[in-house]
């Protein structure tokens, strides 16, 4: 027999349903306490009299936090969904009064975080001064889930054909390259092998990547083996390593426009077809309502996202 769900009568921004999202999010009513600014007890009485009036548990309690139960998963799917429609709804009615305004909720890799999403809401929010932003730096593999949980409107990240939930609603192409500083000996070549570029020391990213499929089958194929001078999951420390000249990295172009026009560090496309095809993708959620204020949004960085890719064919 299903469980019911919450009654009709509730409303739709009870506080329950965030108490609930919160910690699930958190994993812990504690940390959902210091998140929401709320009393443990408070939030921990609410869920307990949704549990009684579900006649299930929603949470399996443990010494270190919480971990949803099959219930709690179905419960929190219906909150999520519940909670979205009602920003949208609420975006909706602004905007009959003639206001655009709502929270859009953005995730993205660190390198577009340096200018091309800055550049992107600093119009938007020019624009529309009732626009609220919600942005964060996030690993290519956490985006996609980013999106699922609905911690994210929108995501930015490489495409990845295993996102089989997720819409690419926009793609750009952003050859991965060699990134040295204009003293290396790569910094005057068209293009390099991947091979080549192993006869110095390397500057590699920590995090785990979906390019690095694409790499390791590069790296094997040429039976290639790099000399980490410096791992780092940090794009701030890795340009200041490339600058001095310590080593070559391997990123788009993105995360480092400025300096590169400036002359300061220079992106040399890698040889192989298969990293030359990496591209950039604006993701959604499959078939999710958007809001207005997202939808705006969305709109601003495709028409970036265009632009950007005029400007490389042109450069």
């Amino acid at each position: 027999m299903a469980s019911p769900i919450l009654p009709l009568g509730e409303p739709m921004h009870a506080a329950v349903l965030r108490y609930l999202d919160q910690v699930a999010r958190h994993g812990s009513i504690r940390r959902a306490a210091a998140a929401t600014n709320v009393a443990s007890s408070a939030i921990n009485r609410q869920i307990l009299r949704l549990e009684r009036d579900l006649g299930a548990a929603l949470f399996v309690r443990r010494r270190d936090g919480v971990v949803l139960t099959p219930v709690g998963e179905a419960m929190l799917r219906h909150v999520r969904d519940t909670l979205a429609d009602f920003k949208r709804a609420k975006g909706e009615i602004e905007g009959l009064r003639g206001i655009v305004s709502g929270e859009v909720r953005i995730a993205a890799l660190d390198s577009l975080l340096v200018q091309f999403v800055p550049d992107t809401l600093s119009d938007l929010a020019r624009r529309y001064p009732h626009l609220t932003f919600s942005v964060t730096a996030q690993g290519p593999a956490d985006l996609a889930e980013e999106l699922r949980s609905g911690r994210a409107d929108i995501a930015l990240s490489f495409v990845d054909q295993r996102y089989r939930d997720v819409e690419v609603v926009a793609a750009q192409k952003t050859p991965l390259g060699a990134v040295v500083a204009p003293s290396h000996p790569l910094a005057g070549r068209k293009r390099v092998p991947v091979g080549e570029c192993a006869d110095y020391p390397a500057i590699l990213v920590h995090d785990r990547m979906p390019l690095t499929p694409t790499l390791e089958a590069e790296f094997a194929r040429h039976r290639t083996v790099f000399r980490a001078r410096f791992t780092s999951n940090s794009l701030e420390f890795m340009r200041a390593m490339l600058l001095a000249g310590l080593g070559v990295g391997f990123f788009t172009r993105l995360g480092f426009m400025r300096e590169i026009a400036q002359g300061r560090l220079v992106h040399v496309p890698l040889a192989e077809p298969g990293l030359r095809n990496v591209a950039l993708g604006v993701l959604v959620m499959r078939r999710r309502p958007m809001s207005p204020a997202v939808e705006l949004t969305l709109e601003a960085i495709r028409r970036n996202l265009a632009a950007l890719g005029r400007g490389a064919k042109a450069a």
